[in-house]
């Protein structure tokens, strides 16, 4: 058939890879990820010493906002 330039039907192109259901669990979580990391980043530099919630505070003298 294929010297009549000829195709079996439904035979389209072969498409390429798509995304499954796993690809946009794993997106929904990443977005899920950075969210609670900004969201303890914020809360953090509410308590840290000088806003930066990198630093630690002595144990000794721990101090609160009012």
């Amino acid at each position: 058939m294929s010297q009549f330039g000829m195709q079996m039907p439904g035979g389209g192109g072969s498409r390429g890879p798509t995304p499954d259901v796993y690809t946009a669990l794993m997106c929904v979580g990443t977005v899920c990820m950075i969210a609670a990391v900004a969201l303890l980043w914020f809360a953090g530099s509410k308590v840290a010493p000088g806003g930066m919630p990198l630093n630690v505070q002595d144990p000794d003298r721990i101090e609160l906002p009012r």
